[in-house]
């Protein structure tokens, strides 16, 4: 792809976006920074690279997640069956029965309680690991010279922000696809 073809791409794409990002773009000079970025083939890897150490993560994460739904769904399963067993012994008993249903019940509420506030702590976990990772994107782009990459978590920076990466992205993925057609002719 020429310049004039990413600046017709990169217009097209705009149009898309909200009025306020929009106006962004006209106000800082965004299309001809981005045009030139979008130039450098260097940056196009540094993206990729990024999104593929972020799909690996977010991968682990819900992996990692995953494991600890079916860990506390095993072990509601045995807290379960262990309650059925001791209330099966104490059937005779009727006096000794509801005192044990009673310590069952509070049982099984203490463990929902337990098991609902560790994955509201893995999800805290997860939430901060994505941030971080975030940030260190923003930063690494910042560093490659990519206008608007800076840390931040205002959400209409990182809106911006994933345009411009989303746009990269879109570039890149054209131009690998010129560059395949045109050798193969």
């Amino acid at each position: 792809m020429n310049r004039q073809q990413i600046s017709e791409q990169l217009k097209l794409m705009i149009t898309e976006l909200p009025p306020k990002l929009q106006e962004r773009f006209e106000k800082d000079d965004l299309i001809e920074k981005l045009i030139t970025i979008s130039l450098d083939k260097n940056i196009f890897d540094i993206v990729n690279n990024l999104q593929e150490t972020q799909a690996r993560t977010e991968k682990t994460l819900f992996n990692e997640r995953q494991k600890i739904i079916k860990q506390a769904k095993e072990q509601e399963t045995d807290l379960t069956r262990k309650h059925s067993e001791d209330e099966a012994r104490c059937a005779d008993r009727p006096q000794h029965l509801n005192l044990l249903q009673a310590a069952n019940k509070r049982e099984y509420e203490a463990f929902v309680k337990r098991v609902a506030d560790e994955q509201q702590r893995f999800d805290m976990k997860i939430v901060l690991d994505l941030d971080q990772k975030m940030l260190e994107q923003q930063t690494r782009l910042e560093k490659a010279g990519v206008s608007c990459m800076h840390a931040t978590n205002k959400p209409q920076d990182v809106r911006l922000q994933m345009f411009i990466i989303e746009f990269i992205q879109r570039i890149g993925k054209q131009q690998h696809i010129s560059s395949i057609t045109e050798n193969s002719n």
